[in-house]
């Protein structure tokens, strides 16, 4: 499947290729009915040399749920750069 244009953009701006991430859909868990148990809507995402892993399972679309998985990941990742930025900034 291909990846959203915006999101390849930010992870472009990360320097991270998506070949770098393990993704797997796999089956949901909890409330929602017999449907979320039995497909494999929910996105699972690892980021290899970071191990930064998200899962998403907010919709019953596979579509919807990758998207908002890959954001997560994005989000998660720049956290993690201005993290890392402010304490060299203040090792200073």
């Amino acid at each position: 499947m291909q990846i959203p244009t915006q999101i390849d953009q930010r992870l472009a701006a990360l320097c991270v290729r998506t070949d770098e991430v393990d993704e797997r859909f796999v089956k949901g868990t909890g409330a929602g009915g017999q449907k979320i148990n039995k497909t494999s809507s929910t996105v699972w995402l690892r980021h290899r040399s970071t191990g930064i892993e998200v899962r998403c399972q907010a919709s019953r679309s596979q579509t919807a749920n990758r998207e908002q998985a890959w954001n997560e990941l994005c989000d998660k990742l720049e956290a993690r750069r201005k993290a890392a930025a402010l304490q060299k900034k203040q090792e200073k």
